[in-house]
C-alpha cells in the first residue's frame, strides 16, 4: 500500500496477500476487503497475521534495512517510555536474536587443511590425541573478511599465500565436506549454514 519495503510484514490469511502492518491495518479501519484482490474480510476480526519468514527475506535482500529499522525503533520508543514498557524487544528495536547481515560486516572465520585422502582427516578429531591437536592447530588459518568477499577470491588467496601453483593443483573449499561454489559470497555461506 505505501509502495516501500515491509516493515513487520502482515499476512491477510484468506487470501496469502502481505503488506506493512501499519499499511494494512490503516486500510482495515476503512475498507473491509483485500487491497489486491478485492476479497471481503471480517473488519470486527480481521484474520491477519505477522509473517516473520517475509519479513527475514526483506531484511536480507536490503542491505542495512533491519539496522535502520532498529535505530528508527528506538530513536521512536526513547522519547515514549509508557508505550516502550509494554512493547516487545523487536518492537523497541532491541531484536537481538535474529542475525542479519550487511555487505559491509566482517566476519571472521578459520580455514583448515583437509586431506580428502585420509577421510578422518575432515571428521571430528578425538579430544584425548594431542598430536592430532597440534597438527590441526598448525592448519587452521583464521581470517577476518567483508561479508561480500568470494568463494573464489579466498582460492586465489590461499594460492597466492602457499605459493600454489594453479596449473598443477586444484583448491576446493569445503564446508562439512560439501564443495562450496566460487560464487558464493561469505554472507551467503552464512545464511544458507546457519553460522
Amino acid at each position: 500500500l505505501c509502495r516501500g519495503y515491509y516493515v513487520d510484514a502482515t499476512t491477510i490469511v484468506e487470501c496469502l496477500h502481505s503488506f506493512c502492518r501499519s499499511c494494512i491495518i490503516k486500510h482495515l479501519q476503512v475498507k473491509s476487503y483485500c487491497p489486491v484482490c478485492e476479497m471481503m474480510i471480517n473488519s470486527a476480526k480481521p484474520n491477519i497475521k505477522l509473517d516473520k519468514a517475509l519479513q527475514d527475506i526483506v531484511y536480507k535482500l536490503v542491505p542495512g534495512l533491519f539496522q535502520r529499522e532498529m535505530e528508527r525503533r528506538q530513536t521512536f520508543y526513547s522519547s515514549r517510555p509508557g508505550p516502550a514498557a509494554s512493547a516487545t524487544p523487536e518492537q523497541r528495536g532491541e531484536d537481538t536474536e535474529r542475525i542479519i547481515f550487511s555487505p559491509e560486516d566482517v566476519i571472521s572465520f578459520s580455514l583448515e587443511y583437509a586431506d580428502l585422502t585420509d577421510a578422518d582427516s575432515i571428521s571430528s578429531k578425538s579430544s584425548d590425541s594431542n598430536e592430532s591437536q597440534t597438527q590441526s592447530g598448525a592448519a587452521r588459518r583464521y581470517l577476518q573478511c567483508p561479508a561480500v568477499v568470494n568463494v573464489n577470491h579466498l582460492k586465489k588467496f590461499l594460492s597466492m599465500k602457499f605459493d600454489i601453483d594453479s596449473t598443477q593443483f586444484a583448491i576446493d573449499i569445503l564446508y562439512k565436506r560439501v564443495p562450496l561454489p566460487d560464487y558464493y559470497t561469505l554472507m551467503d555461506i552464512a545464511y544458507i549454514y546457519n553460522w
